[in-house]
Parts: structure tokens; sequence; C-alpha cells
């Protein structure tokens, strides 16, 4: 007898939209079982997982049954061959249920579905790992895929259409201020004006800009220490500022006053489509202050951990002077046939040349090498570049789901960005 034909007869169970089974809904579908020795301490091994049925043998101190779960129709069939009616879950299914749901969580069963991860696990075995324990068997992705579109992203898919549809301001090359000349900006040769890009550890806030008063090094080439982060702002009359700088200054506590109160994430909360009018602002700001500061010789990045330590003096293990780029990155995607699965990754042009050494876990910009920082060039490149860095650097599609990558990620992109297929599977 087939496996999928014992759940003919089944108990099913209604999941929750997405999948879930939350342990409330589990508990409506008892027959009254309220004490965990009516079937304690139960063992699942696991025995098969054949035609989307997962088989296993429940055993509870020296007496045993076979489990067998199914989802189908976002329903769990779950038979026992205890015998016990199905009008009613039977008591070793609902405890047992109960330790599953404990053990992997609310959302196990979509592992289930027709080409869900168990499904995938069995017919790709090198790409998964399989985990035996009490409970049962789970399956879980390999690390190298990095975030597998449908079965287990990194990140919950974002709406690629409404990223698309953000403003994409015309890509014209920066004309830099010189207004801001820092040569102005120093006491007896001791001190000077310098400017600390932020960036939270943990994504509190989007990345601002905050000037501080450095002490130069006796040669005046470097700094070699920093007043407190409000010093920049509040004791002005400490340093003397060119009409430059003090635009600068207001720009960028207008910036911080923007950015201060929102997620350091533009997918969080899908922020992109809930405030598009703030971020659009925030970019236009940055996009001000960023001309400025190329102007600007001592311009940093500092990693904040947060927002109490604006209150002290910069660490010195936190800041690294970097080097702004005029350059306007040009991004463009490559799909990649892996044999049983496809790669869809991101690729970086500036001025033509692809960059390597690419790192992406700024939002509003990338870092080459640690210490080259562009500007991206549009809130829609951002938020495709965010996506991609959450995700790990690249996306995996199984073959069984590219139809459906493809038309909800790729046929909208190339609308506005390159994308290159490459493989065997995209050359017949």
């Amino acid at each position: 007898m087939k496996s999928s034909d014992s759940l003919h007869q089944a108990f099913r169970i209604s999941l929750l939209p997405g999948g879930r089974l939350t342990s409330e809904s589990l508990k409506k579908q008892t027959g009254g079982y309220r004490y965990r020795g009516e079937w304690p301490d139960p063992c699942l091994k696991f025995m098969s997982f054949e035609e989307g049925v997962l088989t296993l043998r429940n055993t509870s101190n020296e007496e045993s049954h076979l489990l067998r779960l199914q989802v189908k129709q976002n329903k769990l069939l779950v038979s026992c061959n205890c015998g016990h009616g199905n009008k009613t879950i039977c008591k070793h299914a609902y405890w047992t249920l109960g330790d599953i749901h404990w053990k992997f969580g609310e959302y196990y069963f979509t592992k289930l579905m027709s080409h869900g991860m168990m499904e995938m696990a069995f017919k790709y075995p090198v790409l998964f790992d399989k985990q035996e324990s009490n409970c049962g068997l789970n399956v879980f992705p390999r690390t190298e895929l990095k975030s597998v579109y449908h079965l287990a992203p990194a990140v919950p898919m974002p709406d690629i259409k409404a990223i698309l549809n953000l403003p994409d301001p015309a890509l014209t090359s920066f004309d830099p201020r010189t207004s801001g000349s820092s040569s102005t900006a120093q006491i007896s040769g001791e001190k000077v004006m310098a400017y600390l890009i932020v960036i939270s550890v943990r994504y509190e806030h989007l990345p601002s800009v905050i000037p501080v008063i450095g002490l130069l090094t006796v040669k005046g080439n470097a700094i070699k220490s920093f007043d407190s982060f409000l010093d920049g702002l509040q004791k002005t009359n400490a340093i003397a500022l060119s009409e430059g700088q003090k635009e600068l200054h207001e720009k960028c506590l207008g910036l911080y006053k923007l950015t201060e109160k929102l997620p350091g994430e533009l997918l969080a909360g899908n922020l992109y489509s809930k405030r598009p009018d703030i971020l659009t602002k925030i970019f236009s700001n940055w996009t001000d202050i960023y001309s400025m500061l190329l102007s600007q010789l001592f311009v940093f990045k500092y990693v904040l951990f947060g927002k109490r330590e604006l209150r002290g003096k910069p660490k010195r293990d936190r800041w690294l002077q970097v080097t702004l780029s005029e350059s306007i990155p040009v991004l463009s995607f490559v799909v990649t046939d892996k044999d049983d699965h496809y790669r869809f990754s991101l690729r970086v042009h500036v001025d033509g040349v692809l960059l390597d050494n690419v790192k992406t876990g700024m939002p509003l910009f990338i870092i080459q090498n640690g210490e080259t920082i562009f500007r991206l060039g549009s809130l829609r490149d951002a938020c495709l570049v965010e996506w991609l860095d959450r995700s790990g650097g690249w996306i995996t599609v199984f073959k069984e789901y590219f139809d459906a990558f493809q038309k909800e990620v790729l046929v909208s992109l190339q609308q506005y960005y390159t994308i290159q297929f490459v493989g065997m599977g995209f050359n017949s």
C-alpha cells in the first residue's frame, strides 16, 4: 500500500495562513486530552518520506504506532495506526504533534508541502542537511545556498514592484562644493573639523553624519583624537567654520533628526513602501551632504554600537578614514545555472569596471576594500542592494520555483536593470 493511501481517512487540521500551526489551534483538535501521562515522553524515529508523506515510529514506554503526516491544500493530514476514529485526533498523535511544534516551531509543517523543503531535501540530498532527534526529522539547506527563494529566505520577500516605483533621480555627475575648505577650520594648527559617517552596528538607524572636532598630529596630516560627538554641533564657536561648513553642519543635524526615529533598514517593516516620502527626503539630504563632504579632508566611517555613545567621544578602534568617490555605481544582476538550481546575484560597476571586494552592509552606500565609499544612485538601487546583502550575497532558486521567481522578480527587474543569464540551461 502506498504511503499516501494510508492518509485517505486521515484526521485533518486546518493550518493558519502561511502554513502555521500554533499551540492554540492544535488544542482545538483534541477530544479532551489534558494530561501528559496519557502518552508520556514519546520518542519519534524517522522511517521514510515518500510521495509527500512523512512516516515516523511513535513510541512511548513499550507501545509503538506509526504516525504519518502530509500537508495538502494548507491542511495537515494526520494518521495513526492505533485504530482511533478520525472524529478527533488520537492521544498519540496529539501529544507528539505538540512535541514537534515545540521543537521545530510553528512553520515546520510548511516543509511538508508539495515542492517544500522536505521534498527538496530528499530530491537534492547533497544540498540539504538532515537532522534526526526524538522529535523526528528536520531538514535545512546547506549554508552555501545562502537565502533560498520560497523555501528559506533570509529576509521576507520584498515587494519588487513597490521598490521599482520609488523615485529615481537622474544620474548626473557631482558638482563638489569647495566653500568648506578645511584649512580655515583650524585653531593654532592643532584642531580641525572632521566628519564621521555613523553606521549603526545593530541597524538602529540609517547612516548619518556627525561633525566632530579633531586634534591633529604634530605633522598636521592626520587626526589623533576627537572631542565629544556633540561638541561638533553645540560648540561651533570653539573652531572657525567656513560658510560652507556652517551649511554642512545644519544639513547634518537635519539628516540626523530624520534618521534617528526610523529603523536602520529600508526593508524593515516595509519602510520603503510605507514611508517613501521621508526616505526620499533622507536620500535628497544625503545627496547634498555627500557632495559637500567631497571637499573635506577628514571624513571617517564610524561604527556606533548604541545611541548612548553619542554622549561621549569617538572610540579609536571604531573610526577609519575613508575616501568618497564621485562616481555613482551602476547595478546589474546575473542568474547562473548551478545544475540543480540557479543563483541570483548582484554585480556593481563603476565607470564601466566591475568592482570586486564590495561590501554592501551600509544602507544607501557600498564600500570597496573597506575604505572607498560610493553613494548609490537611487532608493531603488539601495533597496535592492540591501535585499541581496541581507540574503547573504545571493539567492538560490531551485528550478521547480524558477517560473515563479521569473514572474515575481526578473520580469519587473528587466525593465530597469541588465540581467545576464549564464550557464548551459540558458544556451539551448
